[in-house]
């Protein structure tokens, strides 16, 4: 048995068709997909297309991320002030090019389920915890043990914080596959994880796959999404050609900002002043 387990995929619809190519071309029993398939790039609609149409010959597992709960927040309450600036736009150009059966599909997915399948171990897939997709947390650290503490299978297979690793803790072990569409630890390849099993455990494999970096970033001038949501998608698009933590490291300097100037996070003059300290 063979899946391939997917997460964060944030509309970057490229990197995803080169991953399903590679799954198309390797001999892949199943998918599991992770979460946050959306916000962040241009065209989403492109993304739920491939999601909502994976060919009925594989197996498919999909799991809810914090994006989707962002999108499903906002349906409930429109009146929630998201805009077209730095802060909020790419937010409000991912949920006003969804569709409703978009975010019914997007709804039925749960928080993170067990994968139970015959004359295999069963293995756990979530985007942050189980019980949480919001939930953050990377290696060897009090979250992870507590996390494992909880682990009803030996493998967990999880997304959500962008960096690939694997932490092993007695009979059990989380891996977390990176991303497919934002990269942030130096690469520039859609990563995500293969894992294996002949019957017994599993093991499992990180992949990494080469896409058109540069076809993603024409798109968001193309679509008009750089205008729309100018500073966060520059971060976006420092770390599509980098690797680079851009938009955390963006994020942190416009929160000292505004503590030091008083000033609302949402001010997009301290937006602008943080993207040029940050040479983007």
């Amino acid at each position: 048995m063979r899946i391939a387990a997917m997460g964060d995929i944030h509309s970057n619809h490229i990197a995803l068709e080169a991953c399903m190519r590679w799954v198309y071309q390797n001999d892949i029993d199943g998918i599991a997909f992770l979460g946050d398939y959306v916000s962040d790039c241009p065209y989403p609609q492109k993304t739920m297309q491939i999601l909502r149409n994976i060919p009925p010959a594989y197996k498919t597992w999909f799991v809810r991320g914090n994006r989707e709960d962002y999108m499903l927040e906002h349906r409930r309450n429109l009146t929630e002030g998201w805009e077209y600036n730095s802060q909020s736009g790419s937010l409000l150009y991912t949920f006003e090019n969804l569709t409703g059966g978009d975010l019914r599909f997007l709804e039925d997915m749960p928080i993170g389920m067990e994968i139970k399948l015959d004359g295999y171990p069963p293995l756990s897939i979530c985007h942050g915890s189980m019980q949480n997709a919001r939930e953050l947390f990377c290696g060897d650290s009090p979250k992870t043990r507590e996390v494992m503490d909880e682990m009803t299978t030996e493998l967990l297979i999880c997304a959500h914080c962008h960096r690939p690793y694997e932490f092993t803790r007695g009979r059990k072990t989380i891996v977390n596959g990176g991303t497919v569409g934002i990269p942030c630890n130096g690469q520039t390849t859609a990563q995500f994880i293969l894992a294996e099993s002949a019957g017994g455990g599993w093991k499992t494999q990180l992949i990494s796959v080469p896409y058109d970096n540069e076809a993603v970033v024409a798109e968001f001038y193309e679509s008009g999404l750089i205008d729309l949501a100018n500073v966060w998608s520059r971060t976006i698009i420092a770390m599509l050609k980098t690797g680079r933590h851009y938009n955390k490291e963006c994020l942190q300097l416009i929160r000292r900002l505004c503590e030091e100037r008083g000033e609302d996070f949402g001010c997009e003059e301290i937006w602008r002043e943080a993207a040029e300290t940050l040479g983007i």
